[in-house]
């Protein structure tokens, strides 16, 4: 789960520093990336923004991991019927094709 929170983390930090997706800061990038591309590696960030800024882009990126995770939370709490279904099936079988599990979504959707 470490590696998730990372990642969502990664992409919540590039949505509000690269894409400019921020309530607050608006539709500005923050930050420099210096890549290395031949090597596919990301170089360090060159910063040029203010503590102010920081506090904002970190408080900006914590509210979308948040909202994320709520968001995750809630849409395995409206599926949870579902979720144990294919949880039983796959106790019992081990393997469930694509189709069978289009199937138990397609049954148990009829039913609510």
């Amino acid at each position: 789960m470490g590696h998730n929170l990372e990642r969502a983390s990664e992409i919540a930090h590039a949505m509000v520093c690269q894409l400019g997706m921020s309530k607050k800061l608006g539709p500005l990038a923050y930050g420099k990336r210096q890549q290395l591309a031949y090597l596919g590696v990301e170089g360090t960030e060159e910063r040029n923004f203010s503590e102010e800024t920081a506090r904002i882009i970190d408080a900006e990126v914590k509210i979308l991991v948040v909202e994320g995770q709520q968001r995750a939370e809630e849409i395995l709490k409206l599926h949870r019927s579902v979720l144990d279904v294919i949880a039983q099936r796959l106790q019992e079988k081990e393997v469930v094709s694509g189709e069978e599990i289009k199937q138990i979504i397609r049954d148990r959707t009829k039913q609510l």
